[in-house]
Order: structure tokens, then sequence, then C-alpha cells
């Protein structure tokens, strides 16, 4: 499904770092755009609109401060929800650069559903929670009649399945699937929120966008850590490098 991404800057000075954040803005459907100073951060946000600021804070106490004032006072970046991660969990470093204009302090490492919450909040983003793109097959039971469609996009609050006839939005029909690799099927009702026919937009899948509607918490556990998995289990943040 075509989307326009926000642009997020990445202030972070290593490379892997860098690589982490960049890839996992990615997933989450933002644009990242990569820094290594603050004044790099500058001259690019003269260029390029942002929504959201994200520095890695694990530098020296005496070097954050002088960092997060460049990017609360610099015209072209003062207005901007500024994110700092940091590894030091000592809760007065963090009132501090909350009481020096940052948005949200976040702890390494990262915790996926907090991080992406934080980034709807200040980003304005509609989604609720992150998706990821996948395929696999939907049994569909509307009335006595069954098929299976696929799958194209899942989160833990509903599921894309690409159709050239979707139903109507407000249709309540059961599915079954079986997420990868896992042999327990579920089942659950959905309903039918968004529809997208084949006419609408050539560059995007056509389909119908479902809501799950009954899901129990083990179902929801289940589907949030399949989706946290895939969006960043092979990632990992070694700071410092």
């Amino acid at each position: 499904m075509s989307e326009k991404k926000q642009k997020v800057l990445v202030i972070c000075r290593s490379a892997a770092g860098q690589m982490y954040l960049g890839v996992l803005m990615n997933r989450m459907w933002y644009a990242p755009i990569l820094a290594r100073t603050p004044e790099d951060g500058v001259r690019l946000a003269q260029e390029t609109p942002f929504s959201i600021i994200l520095l890695d804070g694990d530098i020296s106490e005496f070097t954050l401060r002088p960092v997060v004032s460049i990017l609360r006072t610099e015209p072209s970046l003062k207005d901007l929800p500024l994110v700092v991660f940091t590894t030091n969990d000592n809760p007065s470093v963090s009132e501090a650069l909350l009481s020096q204009g940052c948005a949200a302090v976040l702890s390494k490492p990262i915790d996926l559903s907090m991080l992406y919450g934080v980034l709807q909040r200040l980003s304005g983003q509609p989604r609720a929670t992150p998706r990821i793109v996948v395929k696999f097959p939907v049994a569909i039971k509307e009335g006595s009649a069954e098929k299976s469609l696929t799958c194209t996009s899942l989160s833990e609050g509903g599921m894309y399945l690409r159709t050239y006839e979707p139903l109507p939005e407000g249709t309540v029909i059961q599915v079954k699937f079986n997420l990868p690799l896992d042999p327990e099927a579920i089942e659950l009702s959905v309903e039918v929120v968004r529809t997208l026919p084949l006419s609408v937009q050539l560059e995007a899948d056509p389909g119908m966008g479902l809501r799950f509607v009954d899901t129990t918490e083990g179902v929801l556990a289940k589907v949030r850590n399949f989706v946290q998995w895939e969006m960043a289990g092979d990632l990992e943040w070694k700071s410092n490098l």
C-alpha cells in the first residue's frame, strides 16, 4: 500500500546507531535522514522539513547539554519534538533533558511499542500500532462461503488483504490464519474499515483493511510479538562504535 512517509532527522555519531535507527524508522514507516553531528542536522533541516528529531544521547553529559541546547535554540529545529535515547537510567539526567525542552527520553535497549507510541503521539501518525509487510494466506468466511486471500500487511490491530473484490466497509466476517512458522491457527472476527478498488491507485494493492474486533489478550500478544520480532529482531544497537 502506497503511503507518504514523514521525514525524521536522526543524529547519531556511530555508524551502528545510524544503521539501527535508520532501518527501524524505515520499518516503522518513517523516512530517516541521517546526521552525525547537530551541525550536520542544522544544515539538513535548512534544506528538508522534518517531523521529529531523534538524538543518540550516549555522549558525555558535558557534551550532551550543549548539543541539546543547539537543537532547542536553532530556528530551523527548535519547534520540532526532540527524542533522546540513552543508557543512563539516572532519573536526574532524564529530568534535566526534559527541562531543556526534550519531548521524551527513552532508555536503551529500545522498547519498540513505547518508541512507536511516542513517535505516533509527537508526529500525529494516524496508525496507533506498528505494521509490517507480510505475505501469507488468510481464510475468510462470509455466511456459508469461504475463500482464501493474501495478507500483505499486519499489525496487532488488524491486517490488509489483497483482493479485486473488497467487501463493503462495515462488513463483519470471520478469518482464520497461521502466522509464519506458527502451527497454531488464529480464528477471530474482523470488520472491514477500508477498501481500495483496483482503479483507485495503480501503485497500491487493491484490497481491504480489516480491524480485529474480538481479539483475546493471548492472540494480541502473539501478533504483537511477531510484528516486533519481524520489525527489529535482526537489529542490534551497539553504542559508542
